[in-house]
């Protein structure tokens, strides 16, 4: 499978290309014409169309009666990263999590569980041997897509361990995407 084509992949190419921009500023006014949104982010108008057509085509944004604004999907993923941002923000630099790796397993697959009961409530069924199989080739990608973090310098992955570099600690929420 081509990793490029990959929704997963897709979306974490665009969140590092600027788009978190374009999606916190639609979060924050609710509704927003284009002219007011590139003022807004401030990004080249080429630069700021792609990012609109990507968002757009990821079911990200919505634009009706000449204003954007979130899908479902996009709010969920602008809340994600505010309470993700919010969380990181709280936590003791130096304290260590017993069981993180437990921990984030769990939160994930709340997550997911989230996700299952609302993509049901609005499709009406859901095969779930299916859904599995797919989930693991996300992982998958996932795995790709931490190695391109890898050799940004943002990490290091050794023996299956993630070990954050200086690089990525220096940074906030936003910066990740970069």
């Amino acid at each position: 499978m081509d990793e490029t084509k990959d929704v997963v992949y897709r979306i974490l190419r665009l969140l590092k290309e600027n788009a978190i921009k374009i999606l916190m500023s639609i979060k924050e006014k609710e509704k927003i014409r284009w002219k007011e949104l590139q003022d807004i982010t401030k990004l080249p108008t080429a630069t700021f169309n792609r990012a609109l057509a990507a968002l757009q085509e990821i079911h990200f944004i919505k634009k009706e009666d000449g204003f954007y604004t979130l899908t479902w999907t996009g709010k969920l993923v602008c809340d994600g990263l505010l309470m993700l941002g919010w969380r990181l923000g709280e936590e003791e630099e130096e304290e260590e999590i017993e069981d993180a790796e437990k921990l984030l397993a769990k939160d994930i697959a709340m997550a997911i569980v989230v996700l299952l009961i609302i993509s049901l409530k609005r499709r009406g069924k859901l095969n779930l041997d299916e859904f599995e199989d797919e989930l693991v080739k996300e992982m998958k990608i996932s795995r790709k897509i931490l190695e391109e973090y890898e050799k940004d310098g943002y990490l290091e992955i050794k023996d299956g361990v993630i070990f954050a570099k200086e690089k990525l600690k220096e940074i906030d929420i936003t910066g990740i995407f970069h």
